[in-house]
């Protein structure tokens, strides 16, 4: 099986979608502590909303969004 097959496998269980909304929670936290962030601690924030948003992109939440508008 492919990543994608796997994917579409998940995009089945609820359980995932919590899980990625999870994920898109912590970006936005992150988001947020940029804010009040010292200059040196920007980049370190920036790389970890990098990372969260490829994650969600690669899970595809925003289908999952619509699969699952509960949540």
């Amino acid at each position: 099986m492919t990543l994608q097959d796997n994917l579409n496998m998940l995009h089945n269980h609820e359980a995932f979608a919590e899980l990625v909304e999870e994920i898109a929670r912590i970006r936005e936290e992150c988001i947020s502590e940029m804010h009040s962030a010292d200059i040196e601690k920007l980049s370190q924030i920036s790389g970890r909303i990098l990372a969260y948003d490829e994650i969600t992109s690669l899970c595809g939440w925003e289908s999952l969004k619509k699969r699952f508008p509960a949540r």
